[in-house]
């Protein structure tokens, strides 16, 4: 009987560790979504060269940390010998708590292959961090990009 029981208890257990492992893998893939879309809507204004308005609608982190003119003249600088993007694919996605030179938070750190017109294949990287105060793009802003 305390087999049977206890056969019982572990069948419950198992199922309840199945069904809680599926409910955090589908979280994440939400979240993972979110923050791609949120950098990809964003890298349609660098790709159309608004990058005052990509600054604009970035994380006030990274406005605090580069005036609006400095963003737009570098990233105007590092973007006008590639051409136009023609494909962009995630190649990494990793998150941390801590980053330097941010406060401590929520940020997801992007990587796309992009091939260009002019100059082929690099590598963006977009930093994202979790922001309270925003509705657009589920709360995901960008504090950092670069290319490479």
């Amino acid at each position: 009987m305390k087999t049977a029981l206890l056969k019982k208890l572990m069948v419950f257990w198992m199922v309840v560790a199945c069904m809680l492992s599926h409910a955090y893998a589908t979280e994440t893939n939400n979240i993972l979504e979110q923050v791609e879309g949120s950098a990809r809507t964003w890298l349609v204004l660098i790709d159309n060269e608004k990058y005052a308005d990509g600054w604009q609608q970035a994380s006030p982190l990274l406005q605090k940390k580069t005036s609006q003119q400095e963003w737009v003249k570098t990233v105007a600088e590092l973007r006008k010998s590639r051409g136009t993007p023609n494909a962009r694919y995630i190649a990494t996605a990793n998150s941390a708590k801590s980053l330097s030179g941010f406060p401590d938070g929520d940020y997801v750190i992007l990587q796309f292959y992009t091939t260009f017109s002019e100059k082929g294949l690099a590598l963006e990287a977009i930093t994202l961090v979790k922001s309270n105060d925003t509705v657009d793009s589920e709360g995901w802003k960008i504090v950092e990009y670069s290319m490479r």
